[in-house]
């Protein structure tokens, strides 16, 4: 990857960091570990470091290969979970995406996001695993109360959690010119979509998650955050 900055803090109130990322040749990954200090932190990093090496491989179409790296992390998370007391009820989130020409494939599980920026404008790929956004599905509350709900927190999927996992898979068009944007919740709780877009238009790529992440971090700034954003 080229043309790309990466960013991560541990915000305002948390006192570790249980984000990880990666970013390789043809593809990124942000991921959001969960279970205390010591099992969020092992959930994100061995995640990504198992979906690397299964992604070197490349035996499989983009789409089997994405799920079935995602899977193979998932089983081994959960067998430590269940095999090392101290790790119980770890895991962590995953938005990955792969580049193979002139196509964006996005995998992901949990609620960090993916985002697409062109000169139509941001647009959000993923859709959240999450309580708040079941809500918002059934009409129950809108995109606004879901901001400020109780359950915000709360995730419905996640690697390493139960013993097997669905993942979400899609693929986007790209050109020159274009951006991706994967970030953790620490962003997208306390900046908009429309703030994110203003602040990736008006400055260069390390400016920008520079700036995003001290507005995280003004408006609240209660958990990590990691952004990765690309310009194809």
């Amino acid at each position: 990857m080229k043309n790309y900055s990466v960013i991560t803090d541990v915000g305002r109130k948390r006192k570790s960091n249980q984000d990880n990322y990666y970013v390789g040749e043809n593809w990124c990954i942000v991921a959001d570990g969960m279970g205390g200090h010591k099992g969020g932190e092992t959930a994100s990093r061995c995640a990504i470091e198992i979906i690397k090496t299964n992604l070197a491989q490349q035996a499989f179409g983009v789409d089997s290969l994405l799920k079935g790296a995602i899977a193979d992390a998932n089983k081994a998370l959960y067998n430590m979970s269940i095999n090392d007391p101290s790790l119980e009820g770890m895991g962590t989130t995953a938005v990955l995406c792969y580049f193979e020409g002139a196509v964006a494939y996005v995998a992901h599980v949990g609620d960090s996001r993916a985002y697409h920026l062109t000169e139509l404008g941001l647009r959000q790929l993923t859709n959240d695993h999450s309580i708040v956004q079941q809500l918002i599905e059934s009409g129950t509350i809108t995109p606004k109360e879901a901001k400020t709900h109780p359950q915000k927190n709360l995730i419905t999927r996640a690697i390493g959690t139960e013993s097997t996992i669905d993942v979400d898979v899609c693929t986007v068009n790209i050109k020159e010119g274009d951006y991706i944007l994967l970030c953790t919740d620490g962003l997208t709780s306390f900046v908009s979509d429309s703030e994110i877009e203003a602040v990736v238009k008006a400055m260069g790529l390390d400016d920008a998650v520079t700036k995003l992440v001290n507005m995280a971090n003004s408006s609240g700034g209660t958990d990590n955050i990691t952004i990765v954003l690309i310009k194809v």
